[in-house]
């Protein structure tokens, strides 16, 4: 298990960029996951809190190819749901916060955890607890010389956008999260109508940028 959630944290920082799919319309979402890879992304969350969750992950991880994009879900708080996540075929958790269990339990079980913290003794209360990779949330309370010295991979999560990616990664970042700021605006509206374009073309100008950068091979 350990082997494989080394190859997990690899396929997230050649990556770049996590793809947090979060809304009400399930179809939606499933169609904007398939969009995003068309553009290059490589790693896709769909979050816990929005309908269907799992069967979007189940087909995703079923219709998707395992050796281009890694999925995972996101907004786990519940650690009962830990089986479920698997049985879908995520390869990692994120979490807002460090839910008591959750990184020993994801990780008996071979699931990559990835708790969410906002101070730096969260941070380190988390490492302690076993956690390999960490998430920055929200990224607005961290300022980077919080961050010098931790050998721990980090993500910023929460309020990355088109203008500050590129300083998140040239000072550290492992990759970033992006919800609304790369995944659209329109997750919760109704119907099927397409990915306003104007989204769509931050989203490829995100990717051609990590392209660029060598982060996305």
């Amino acid at each position: 298990e350990v082997d494989n959630m080394q190859q997990v944290i690899e396929r997230i920082r050649e990556a770049g960029v996590i793809a947090i799919l979060r809304g009400n319309n399930p179809r939606r979402l499933e169609k904007r996951a398939f969009e995003l890879v068309n553009l290059g992304c490589k790693a896709i969350e769909v979050t816990l809190d929005s309908p269907s969750a799992l069967d979007i992950v189940r087909k995703l991880s079923a219709e998707m190819n395992p050796e281009e994009v890694v999925i995972g879900v996101g907004t786990l708080l519940n650690i009962e749901l830990i089986d479920d996540c698997i049985q879908a075929g995520a390869k990692f958790a994120l979490s807002p916060v460090s839910p008591p269990h959750m990184i020993e339990r994801c990780h008996e079980k071979g699931l990559l955890a990835i708790p969410g913290v906002s101070t730096p003794d969260e941070m380190s209360e988390a490492i302690k607890r076993g956690a390999q990779i960490i998430k920055l949330y929200p990224s607005s309370n961290w300022e980077l010389d919080m961050l010098s010295g931790i050998d721990t991979p980090w993500i910023p999560v929460g309020g990355v956008n088109q203008y500050n990616i590129d300083e998140w990664l040239e000072n550290g970042a492992f990759c970033v999260g992006m919800g609304t700021h790369l995944c659209g605006s329109d997750l919760d509206c109704d119907g099927e109508d397409d990915w306003g374009q104007e989204e769509a073309q931050v989203a490829r100008g995100i990717f051609k940028e990590l392209q660029r950068r060598g982060g996305v091979t």
